[in-house]
């Protein structure tokens, strides 16, 4: 056999500087092995629950509807105009509740006069009656009891009379007694009468007084209608589903005219299936991924959940729970600077944070679902 005779490229030189490198390899796999085995328990990562959402208004769209029927004069509405709340959307014509409204009026400023009328008369002032029913009535009482007065006189006559012709015993006792059983029935008789008719006119002002009451109350009724016929924006929002209505257009009670968006608080609200609504709890973190914007350069929006629902909701043979956040901000920013704001309408992913887990557990998850496969697909 023959050996090299050149002392720098013996076999026992080329082994050492082989071996060396061999080692140095080997030594840097085995760090970066127990360094990555090192960070497993470390290095922690967000676990999370997604979900589709859409942003929306904090309050239900509001229906706009008109209370009572009639012919439109004026009409302030189109879709997609801004409205504050309190601002006049629809004037409605108001001639009928105007002509009730006067007769209503009329009768009641009669029947004032007439009640006015029927106390002076129970009090003994009638010398200034306005109403020809009140001094008819009084003038009929005054003739009657002007009637009976003078029977009540004769009657007297008849009575002083035979009273001298029986003291005088001129005429029978039994002849007597006819004469002040006369005089007795004609004070009677008029007594009674002004009697009934008092109680005649205290009934009568006591219906009066109810009939009164009644009137004004539907005369404050119809002032309290007449601001229905005024449609005004119950909240500050944006007009959807306008039904056209146009001036001169008759408008039914109770009928649809528009919804109004509310312009309040955004927030977003998710479905989220039966499988993982356990998971959710009020309070908890979310982010959100926007779909009309990229995540890589636009970033993620951040919120918590603010309220879940407790029923399950059927919609086209999907079941789902309804889960509502609120926004922290609703502005997403490019590295730029340049900046810009979510609105109603977008949809969106959401990202429900339930936990932060270590890689290590992440993989001893993994591990022991490959060697317990006990999960069943549904």
């Amino acid at each position: 056999m023959n050996f090299s005779s050149d002392p720098i490229n013996t076999l026992e030189n080329l082994i050492a500087k082989n071996k060396t490198k061999t080692i140095s390899i080997y030594l840097v796999v085995v760090l970066a092995l127990i360094t990555f085995l090192v960070l497993l328990p470390i290095i922690k990562i967000d676990i999370s629950s997604q979900s589709r959402g859409i942003i929306r208004s904090k309050t239900d769209n509001v229906p706009l509807a008109s209370i009572v029927s009639g012919k439109i004069t004026w009409i302030k509405l189109k879709n997609n105009a801004q409205i504050n709340k309190g601002d006049t959307l629809i004037k409605i014509a108001k001639e009928s509740l105007e002509t009730e409204k006067q007769t209503q009026d009329t009768l009641s400023n009669t029947v004032s006069k007439l009640l006015l009328d029927i106390n002076n008369i129970l009090k003994g002032a009638t010398s200034s009656l306005k109403t020809s029913t009140a001094r008819e009535d009084f003038y009929k009482f005054q003739a009657k009891k002007t009637e009976l007065q003078s029977k009540v006189a004769q009657t007297q006559i008849n009575y002083n009379r035979n009273k001298t012709l029986f003291n005088k015993g001129v005429i029978a006792k039994m002849e007597f007694e006819k004469y002040v059983f006369e005089l007795r029935f004609a004070n009677q008789a008029l007594q009674s009468f002004v009697n009934q008719q008092k109680a005649t006119w205290e009934t009568q002002k006591r219906d009066l007084e109810e009939r009164i009451k009644n009137l004004n109350g539907n005369v404050a009724k119809m002032k309290a209608e007449e601001k229905n016929y005024f449609i005004l924006a119950p909240v500050t929002g944006t007009i959807e589903s306008f039904n056209g209505l146009q001036i001169g257009s008759f408008i039914n009670a109770s009928q649809p005219i528009a919804t109004i968006s509310p312009e309040d608080n955004l927030i977003v609200e998710s479905t989220v299936s039966p499988n993982d609504i356990g998971l959710i709890k009020k309070n908890q973190n979310v982010k959100f991924q926007i779909d009309a914007f990229n995540y890589n350069q636009w970033g993620l929006l951040e919120g918590k959940v603010i309220d879940i629902d407790k029923n399950i909701t059927i919609q086209d043979k999907h079941v789902f729970f309804k889960v509502r956040c609120n926004l922290k901000s609703k502005v997403l920013q490019l590295k730029s600077g340049y900046k810009t704001q979510v609105s109603k309408g977008m949809t969106l992913t959401t990202r429900y944070i339930i936990t932060r887990r270590s890689l290590f557990d992440l993989l001893f998850d993994k591990v022991d679902d490959w060697l317990n496969p006990k999960q069943i697909t549904k």
